[in-house]
């Protein structure tokens, strides 16, 4: 998706909190307590209260965008960046979204985080030396022409990081790899890599059940 194409589809708040109902609920609205299937928005706070038990719950609720003050459209252009394949510094971020700089940084570190988690596998921890040493000679060698590349593209892109960060940066570097050529994955890996599940277990066992209906928005 091209960036002019991006702009049009997540063209206000609204555009993005259509977006983000459709990803957690793909089957429609699931009560994260109950399992009830009706609900009411109450626009005022863009919560969405279940029908039933009265729980209260947001789309960004067990997200990156747990309690987050920016704008979802900020989030959006930021997720958009990172899984297109393009280089997204706290910098470039700042000035395009007229953020602060410290602002931008945080957001760009929880990305990062949010990378750090979706790409757990059998070559997680490429970087740290113990874990490679106890591997097999095979696997071993993929760690350590991963890790090699891997501190090529952070020297090339980023330069001297510190050592506490180094991690979250091998991280950008295999999800960008491993997602190069599925944007659109990327894009909700990123949206979804922090929670635990995308549903409970009370939504589990709701999901083959017929589609209910919604009720009126107050």
């Amino acid at each position: 998706m091209s960036i002019r194409r991006f702009m049009a589809r997540f063209s206000d708040e609204q555009a993005c909190r259509d977006f983000l109902f459709a990803v957690r609920w793909p089957r429609g609205f699931i009560c994260t307590k109950c399992g009830d299937m009706r609900y009411c928005l109450i626009k005022t706070r863009n919560v969405y209260e279940c029908a039933n038990c009265k729980t209260q719950t947001s789309l960004t609720s067990n997200t990156l965008m747990h309690r987050t003050r920016l704008p979802l459209r900020y989030w959006m252009v930021a997720f958009y960046w990172v899984a297109s394949g393009r280089r997204c510094s706290a910098r470039k971020l700042a000035n395009t979204l007229k953020l602060q700089y410290r602002s931008a940084e945080r957001l760009i570190h929880k990305i990062r985080l949010a990378m750090h988690k979706s790409e757990s596998g059998p070559l997680f921890d490429f970087w740290n030396r113990e874990k490679r040493s106890a591997q097999q000679p095979i696997v071993r060698r993929a760690m350590q022409l991963m890790f090699r590349r891997a501190r090529s593209f952070v020297r090339k892109y980023y330069g001297r990081v510190p050592r506490w960060s180094r991690p979250y940066y091998y991280c950008e570097y295999r999800f960008r790899s491993n997602n190069a050529h599925h944007p659109s994955e990327a894009l909700l890996k990123l949206i979804t890599s922090t929670c635990t599940t995308i549903y409970t277990l009370n939504e589990y066992g709701r999901l083959r059940e017929p589609r209910g209906p919604s009720l009126a928005s107050e």
